[in-house]
């Protein structure tokens, strides 16, 4: 059952009517977004805040970020579970969750309506965009008589461009198998797609590929014709890709660790350049890199907290690591018109950079940012000391910052 609301038949009745009255935002601090860490915060929003406190509904990350940019959350319905609320317009979206990072061009448009030289209601404040936890994106496979798929950068490559008439399974092993290699891909706005594109324009160069949170637009400039392969398959969500990899053979996908596809199988999850995903080695590889990028002046630019990537070197062979991976972030607001949700938001990002959630962190097979026991940039002190200290100028609730201005009761 997702973290979507979950409480007796009593408590869904009594909030049901807050809603209704439009104050159901003193109550539940409603969010969505990434699918990628769906189930952790399953896991840890109820534990770490208590069951009534939060509603996350896993939409993709680029309706996340629209839904937190227009304060609309209307696409956090949750759709399966009985007895949960459908957002209407009215309700503030209080945070997101979203691998794919900020840019530019979004948190321009996001300050000129909200924080340059705005007064009154459309002042939010500012935008907080930092890293949750860290994450590998796996590449599933499912082919009759193989079990120890190990790709190389031009392997990979070769998988998510096609080449006219379309890769073989031959072709990617050298063996004589004309089966084709069917790609299962995001429909969806997804961080995952964005994560997996960071990868492959840095271990493809000239291949045309491109990042973005788009499957369509990440391999437009690599497949042939600009089109996808009619035998690639298309799903939505985390979920509908694990599905369509359960339906049939020949496939090849890609995926954020969970129950099914943890990075630890070697017959059900492709090695790239000899490894699997090692959350040792991902913890190290952004361990190297300090917060903000930049230097402390850069700590009000939200774009500054989430790394660029960086691939790993050597790519194979002694040393090199797992290359496909990157954070899922948050998105929250420095202030909050109501006091009781900000407290909410606040205590949830004190639980991540603290040690309370470390364990199913680790267990849900997601990284832990670095902490100092890894190379020399603790992640978690960095964003401690500047947004969960009340007096920093950018901490949430400053109340020098936040006297008038906040994210809004309602929409």
């Amino acid at each position: 059952m997702n973290a979507k609301f979950k409480m007796t038949a009593l408590s869904v009745a009594m909030v049901a009517g807050l809603v209704a009255a439009g104050s159901a935002s003193a109550q539940i601090a409603v969010g969505g977004g990434a699918t990628l860490p769906e189930l952790l915060y399953d896991a840890i929003l109820p534990s770490g805040v208590g069951l009534t406190d939060f509603s996350y509904t896993g939409t993709g990350s680029g309706a996340g970020k629209t839904a937190f940019f227009t304060n609309n959350a209307t696409a956090f319905k949750n759709e399966s579970v009985a007895g949960t609320p459908a957002w209407g317009a009215s309700q503030s979206v209080h945070f997101a969750g979203s691998d794919s990072a900020v840019t530019a061009t979004e948190r321009d448009n996001y300050n000129t309506a909200h924080v340059t030289g705005i007064t009154g209601p459309a002042a939010w404040s500012r935008m907080i965009q930092v890293p949750a936890v860290a994450t590998s994106v796996l590449i599933p496979y499912k082919r009759a008589g193989i079990a120890d798929l190990d790709l190389s950068d031009a392997q990979m490559c070769a998988v998510f461009s096609a080449k006219t008439g379309g890769l073989t399974w031959g072709e990617l092993r050298g063996t004589t198998d004309t089966t084709p290699v069917n790609v299962v891909y995001r429909l969806d706005g997804s961080g995952t797609t964005e994560l997996l594109a960071r990868y492959l324009v840095a271990a493809c160069p000239g291949s045309g590929f491109t990042v973005s949170n788009s499957f369509a637009a990440v391999v437009a400039g690599a497949v042939s014709g600009g089109t996808i392969p009619a035998n690639w398959i298309g799903a939505t969500g985390n979920g509908g890709v694990k599905t369509a990899m359960a339906a049939a053979d020949a496939r090849v996908g890609y995926v954020s660790p969970d129950i099914d596809y943890t990075g630890n199988s070697n017959s059900v999850v492709a090695k790239v350049n000899g490894n699997l995903p090692v959350a040792s080695s991902i913890q190290t590889a952004l361990a190297a890199v300090s917060l903000p990028v930049g230097g402390a002046s850069q700590a009000s630019n939200p774009l500054a907290w989430v790394p660029a990537y960086s691939k790993p070197t050597p790519a194979s062979g002694a040393g090199s690591s797992y290359p496909i991976f990157g954070t899922t972030n948050l998105l929250l607001n420095q202030c909050y018109k109501d006091a009781n949700v900000q407290a909410k938001v606040k205590a949830f990002l004190t639980g991540l950079l603290g040690t309370t959630y470390d364990t199913p962190i680790s267990d849900r097979h997601f990284v832990v940012l670095p902490n100092g026991s890894v190379g020399t940039n603790n992640w978690k002190t960095q964003i401690s000391n500047v947004f969960l200290n009340a007096s920093h100028p950018l901490g949430i609730g400053n109340a020098n910052v936040c006297a008038s201005i906040g994210r809004p009761l309602s929409n």
